[in-house]
């Protein structure tokens, strides 16, 4: 009895001194127990993965996931990933992150340019010309120039052909207006020769007024048949009465 009594008492008190070791053996949050051991957890809300697993001789190591880099290293270990930096439309990838730095972006030079920011390098615009193309819109640092088979060319593209169809009109122009004086002044010497004959026949003898008027060839635009007509018979009446 008493040496039972006696063993009671010693697992009473072993176990009363280990209570506190059981106790700090319970894991906190963000960590979790191997072989007894509370070890670190990698979590992926931080963009952490796990690189090398908790052991009773080491800790756990963790790295960023991909497309993340590590904002606060201690020896391997990392203890915080954020993403890394999206390079905007305009911009390019200068150097792509790795687990230890950021994505650097630059922005486009002009003359170039970048839709998506993806690219490792900007593109340059489209010669519209050299293709024989028209531009019909100018590129900007994150769209391409715009060509298109019509439009509005350069002026040294087109210059030429429409100096020459300016030329053209002016000269056709030119040409109708002083046509249209030519004919108007022929016919007013026409009638200015008419008059000048009829006036020489009142003088002369009556029967010649035809054969003057028939032989000048060049009376195109004399008045109406029967006012000529009448004329004559005026002239030759005036000339009857002086006789």
């Amino acid at each position: 009895m008493v040496v039972n009594r006696l063993r009671l008492t010693i697992f009473s008190i072993i176990t009363t001194q280990l209570m506190p070791f059981k106790e700090a053996l319970e894991c906190m949050v963000g960590e979790y127990k191997v072989d007894g051991q509370c070890c670190p957890t990698c979590h992926p809300a931080f963009g952490l993965v796990t690189r090398r697993e908790c052991s009773p001789i080491s800790n756990t190591v963790c790295g960023c996931s991909p497309g993340y880099f590590c904002t606060n290293m201690k020896d391997d270990d990392c203890e915080m990933c954020v993403a890394h930096r999206v390079c905007t439309p305009g911009q390019y990838v200068k150097s792509r992150g790795t687990e230890r730095n950021n994505t650097i972006c630059e922005k486009c030079q002009a003359g170039t340019f970048s839709p998506n920011g993806t690219l490792g390098q900007c593109l340059p615009w489209t010669n519209c010309t050299a293709q024989g193309l028209f531009e019909e819109k100018p590129g900007t640092d994150t769209m391409d120039t715009l060509c298109s088979m019509q439009g509005n060319p350069p002026l040294g593209f087109i210059g030429t052909p429409i100096i020459i169809i300016i030329i053209i009109i002016i000269v056709t122009f030119v040409i109708t207006v002083i046509s249209i004086i030519m004919i108007f002044v022929r016919r007013k010497k026409n009638r200015e020769r008419a008059y000048d004959i009829k006036g020489r026949a009142e003088a002369s003898d009556p029967e010649k007024i035809c054969d003057l008027l028939e032989a000048d060839g060049s009376i195109i635009n004399l008045p109406v048949q029967e006012t000529q007509q009448q004329e004559e018979s005026d002239v030759v009446s005036r000339i009857m009465s002086k006789s």
